[in-house]
């Protein structure tokens, strides 16, 4: 039977590509998912279910008044990388729910910003192993050629069935 995890199928499927290929196939397919991923311009470098991370390039559009990276548009990277590595790992027929956001703007972000999430095995399979559960994922946002933390958080994620998910929406 396949996975009805999308995020896992999107994993299945390039498992074999070219690691120079993977990246912008993995990027697009994430975007089909969750639109404003590709609406906000989030890159996808690294996506595994260990692993999580995500590039935001400084344009013009995501700016504050500063000319740096937008705090939101920082605290979205932060977002789509904890969430994508807890998507990686939610049995089927469950959803990924973002509960508690706790971000700190160390150093100001100039140009591009990777995010990188990660869990541990441990945590992997406390995630996989039941349908209902929460998770707190570690965040660092750097310029991509720096180690320099620019952004730290700390996000809490929850994971629901669907079917609770739907009759929620029916109140």
């Amino acid at each position: 039977m396949a996975n009805a995890n999308p995020f896992v199928r999107i994993a299945d499927r390039y498992d074999g590509t070219p690691p120079r290929l993977r990246p912008p196939l993995v990027t697009q397919a994430v975007g089909e998912v969750i639109p404003f991923v590709d609406t906000a311009g989030c890159f996808v470098e690294a996506y595994t279910p260990r692993c999580v991370a995500v590039r935001l390039d400084n344009e013009e559009r995501l700016h504050n008044h500063l000319g740096g990276l937008h705090a939101a548009a920082l605290a979205l990277l932060a977002e789509t990388a904890t969430g994508l590595v807890v998507a990686l790992n939610v049995p089927d027929g469950s959803s990924p729910l973002l509960r508690t956001m706790d971000i700190s703007f160390e150093n100001f972000a100039r140009d591009a910003v990777r995010a990188e999430a990660t869990l541990t095995d441990a945590e992997t399979s406390q995630v996989r192993s039941r349908p209902l559960g929460q998770i707190a994922v570690d965040v660092a946002l750097t310029a991509p050629d720096d180690d320099t933390t620019l952004v730290a958080g700390t996000l809490t994620w929850a994971w629901v069935p669907e079917a609770r998910l739907a009759d929620e929406g029916e109140r």
